[in-house]
């Protein structure tokens, strides 16, 4: 396959390769990879084979900007909010509304993803939270606090391009962060190829991922 010019990973599968170089310490370990979805989930599970890790997924949605759909403001996981720059000009019973609305889309999500595989437990481990590029990092950070509710021994970031506000960002909630590149506009033509993930084929990824980590224990 020919990487456009100024691509510098092939797929999701490339970058998550070339981070796994970096995660070696934790392989056939008792820890956990949590991917955050869409993007995240791909990377994610391709450590999670890679590291031979069970795969978890923790669902995040972004609140936009009522003015500017391509702006956010902040992020909603299971059980965290992220407003990491509240613009006081905002309408605060939008902002309210926007949390509840996502919150619920999120509780569906995490039903849908918890009929896919077993219960895992962060308590006491690393659990390796992944995205496949970081922008703001509220997303990320939203997970983050989701998953520091459990209890783990500590939290590595790994991400395979961010920027320096995002890694400014979460640096204080975590324990650890591995990346790629870092610059300024963390972006998607960093990829030649950056499909969009269905909720289906996460939960395909999550069965896949237990089954396989299943078949493994057994043997």
């Amino acid at each position: 396959m020919v990487v456009p010019q100024e691509a510098v990973f092939q797929n999701r599968r490339h970058a998550a390769f070339l981070l796994g170089e970096r995660l070696m310490e934790y392989r056939n370990t008792d820890n956990v990879v949590v991917a955050v979805p869409g993007g995240g989930i791909h990377v994610g599970a391709y450590l999670s084979e890679l590291l031979h890790l069970p795969l978890d997924v923790m669902p995040c949605r972004k609140i936009r900007h009522p003015a500017d759909p391509q702006r956010t403001i902040g992020a909603v996981s299971v059980d965290a909010v992220v407003l990491p720059e509240q613009d006081r000009n905002l309408p605060q019973d939008y902002i309210y509304h926007q949390i509840q609305l996502l919150q619920h889309v999120i509780d569906m999500q995490a039903r849908h993803y918890a009929a896919a595989r077993p219960p895992l437990s962060f308590k006491g481990k690393t659990v390796i939270v992944v995205d496949d590029l970081m922008l703001t990092g509220d997303s990320v950070l939203a997970c983050v606090k989701a998953v520091r509710r459990q209890n783990p021994a500590k939290i590595v970031v790994a991400v395979p391009n961010l920027t320096p506000a995002a890694t400014q960002l979460i640096s204080d909630s975590i324990d650890g962060i591995v990346y790629l590149t870092i610059e300024p506009q963390a972006a998607q033509h960093l990829y030649a190829e950056f499909p969009t993930i269905s909720e289906q084929e996460v939960i395909d990824i999550l069965r896949q991922r237990a089954a396989a980590m299943e078949s493994v224990t057994i043997l």
